[in-house]
């Protein structure tokens, strides 16, 4: 999974709503308010060794990510996939992918909120922020992501 940010405030604000505490995002008005943050590494890995999780960005683009157990990954956005690596440290979930970022790495807490997983992300020490959020997650790799090769395919309908 990649970084990707937007501000809280201009995304409540595009979203048409106010910034209050414990404020609702439209699309979530059925999630508990309550957050159980995951740092247990065994725990941390039995939510995402080998499966496939669906994503949505803060900023609402989609994501597939496969995590297999032997530590490699495959990420896809925009028809094109990545190859990299996961791992747990510190009771956050870390990901590197050579051909993104300059192959930084980038490591998230790992949050369940309500059936779904949520990735924070450290802005500045201390200001931690969703950065993502699973919409799905499945056993196996069904989308056959591959995880030793990358590029990109045409968009459906080129």
């Amino acid at each position: 999974m990649i970084f990707r940010y937007l501000s809280l405030t201009a995304l409540l604000f595009a979203a048409g709503l106010t910034w209050s505490p414990g404020f609702a995002r439209a699309q979530d008005a059925s999630l508990p308010d309550h957050r159980e943050l995951i740092d247990n590494p065994a725990e941390i890995k039995r939510a995402l060794n080998e499966q496939t999780v669906y994503g949505r960005y803060a900023d609402g683009k989609i994501w597939t990510e496969y995590q297999s157990s032997d530590g490699r990954t495959a990420y896809e956005e925009d028809n094109c996939i990545y190859e990299g690596h996961w791992w747990v440290a510190d009771g956050q979930v870390c990901y590197r992918y050579e051909a993104m970022e300059d192959g930084k790495v980038f490591c998230f807490q790992l949050y369940h909120h309500g059936s779904r997983l949520e990735f924070d992300y450290e802005l500045a020490p201390g200001d931690w922020q969703m950065n993502a959020y699973t919409i799905d997650v499945t056993p196996g790799n069904p989308e056959k992501l591959p995880l030793d090769k990358q590029g990109c395919r045409p968009a459906p309908g080129v």
